[in-house]
């Protein structure tokens, strides 16, 4: 299989950049999905401010120096 060149992956980007942004448009004309849109992205934020939060706590813990042995 052939690799892409630069101006094929640059390509590619613009197209993707363009169906991205009109999209977009798209969302932002109609205002229930927009409104679901926001609604999802506010809990997505919060579950990962959740998880965060633990990974901290795990990143807080004290090695423990007492190792079972076999």
């Amino acid at each position: 299989m052939a690799e892409l060149t630069k101006a094929d992956r640059q390509r590619w980007q613009a197209e993707e950049d363009a169906s991205t942004m009109a999209r977009y448009q798209e969302i932002l004309g109609d205002k229930a999905r927009m409104n679901r849109a926001i609604k999802v992205a506010k809990q997505q934020a919060d579950d990962l401010t959740k998880r965060a939060n633990a990974l901290k706590n795990v990143g807080s813990t004290k090695p423990s120096s007492n190792r079972r042995s076999k």
